[in-house]
């Protein structure tokens, strides 16, 4: 079976699984500071209405049916991210010579930095009761960005590793140089891109907000993790039923 189909399988069960466990955080974790945010919300809007500012709004979705669109968001998100997973696995796969678990573990790690913690280092995640819908544009254009620069130094890092493997540089010539590339890297992402447009209302406090901000990206590193273990244990498996078959034809031609 080929790198991609195999790389392809493993990485749709991993997001999958992922994706499950991702939503079943999401609903049991970060759900109660949803519901914190969400009031934070509706005590505005009853302020706002007791000064005649705003009219009463009929809710057309109930909170339960949020929750259970929120989870299968969440598991659609994971399956379309294991699938640019499964590219970057079979790339990996090609041109480095590593387990199969180790290869997918070192790739979830590679993706949970790009799509992950750099934008959430630079852009954080914010709960409902902050952001205003008018930057939405604004926000996703300045995450993407991240998403970019974050994606090129990952690539400049694999391309030292792989320029001190064929010229066989010291360990110490390696270190230094992936340091100075991502050290770089993190100048243009705090420098470089522009700060958040959204700025925390006084009515939401700190710890509401950065309890959120780290659940999300618990969130993100279980999602990642997941994918990475499931993938490369089925990966792992793969291998090794592929190494038994070899070896007994080679033991059934050898007679």
């Amino acid at each position: 079976m080929s790198l991609w189909r195999t790389s392809l399988r493993a990485s749709l069960l991993g997001g999958l699984a992922a994706g499950g466990v991702a939503a079943a955080f999401t609903l049991l974790v970060l759900e109660p500071t949803i519901k914190l945010a969400l009031a934070i919300e509706d005590a505005r809007s009853a302020a706002a209405h007791g000064h005649g500012d705003m009219v009463h709004e009929t809710v057309l979705v109930t909170r339960g049916w949020q929750q259970v669109g929120g989870a299968l968001a969440v598991l659609v998100s994971a399956l379309l991210l294991s699938l640019i997973y499964s590219v970057v696995l079979t790339r990996f796969r090609r041109a480095w010579n590593v387990g199969e678990l180790q290869g997918a573990l070192l790739v979830a790690l590679g993706c949970f930095a790009v799509f992950a913690l750099a934008p959430g280092v630079k852009y954080p995640a914010n709960p409902p009761a902050v952001g205003d819908p008018a930057t939405v544009t604004e926000r996703t254009t300045l995450y993407v960005g991240s998403v970019v620069l974050a994606a090129l130094v990952a690539v400049a890092v694999l391309v030292v590793a792989g320029t001190a493997r064929r010229h066989r540089w010291s360990a110490t010539r390696t270190c230094w140089t992936v340091a100075a590339v991502m050290t770089a890297g993190g100048v243009l992402l705090f420098a470089g891109l522009p700060p958040s447009p959204d700025a925390i209302p006084a009515d939401v406090g700190a710890g509401l907000v950065w309890r959120f901000r780290v659940q999300s990206l618990g969130m993100l590193a279980l999602l990642w993790a997941t994918i990475g273990l499931v993938s490369g244990t089925l990966l792992a498996r793969q291998s090794r039923a592929d190494r038994a078959t070899a070896h007994a034809r080679r033991a059934l031609t050898s007679w």
